[in-house]
């Protein structure tokens, strides 16, 4: 089906309203869900099988100092569907948030648009 966007009207929407939004599913994710967002950073950060129940000083010191700007720098929280291997590098595990489907709002108001948000979970499989 096409659809012929002269007839919709001119968008007066930006994706600068993407920003805005990851960085409310980040303030969700990893900040406002108390304890669960320390359980996502042991699943994220900590790669053995007992990650959850292990609760050593080191552990607990290295979740603690995960904060979502070192999640981002060191990759476990990606905006860009490409995963960086170093050669010796350790097994990681990775949430890459991307945005797809723009269309616009059901309403014809032409200040939004909707989209599709998707979260692709990467993790070893042994684990």
């Amino acid at each position: 089906m096409r659809t012929d966007l002269r007839k919709i009207g001119t968008f007066k929407s930006s994706f600068l309203s993407c920003e805005k939004d990851t960085e409310q599913i980040i303030r969700k994710l990893f900040v406002e869900s108390q304890p669960y967002s320390d359980i996502l950073k042991r699943l994220l950060v900590i790669n053995t099988k007992d990650c959850l129940e292990n609760n050593d000083e080191i552990v607990l010191n290295k979740i603690e100092e995960m904060s979502i700007a070192k999640l981002f720098e060191e990759g476990y929280i990606s905006l860009v569907p490409k995963i960086r291997i170093p050669e010796h590098g350790e097994v990681k595990a990775y949430i890459i948030i991307t945005y797809d489907n723009f269309f616009p709002n059901d309403t014809n108001n032409p200040y939004f648009r909707d989209c599709t948000i998707s979260f692709d979970i990467i993790c070893h499989s042994d684990y």
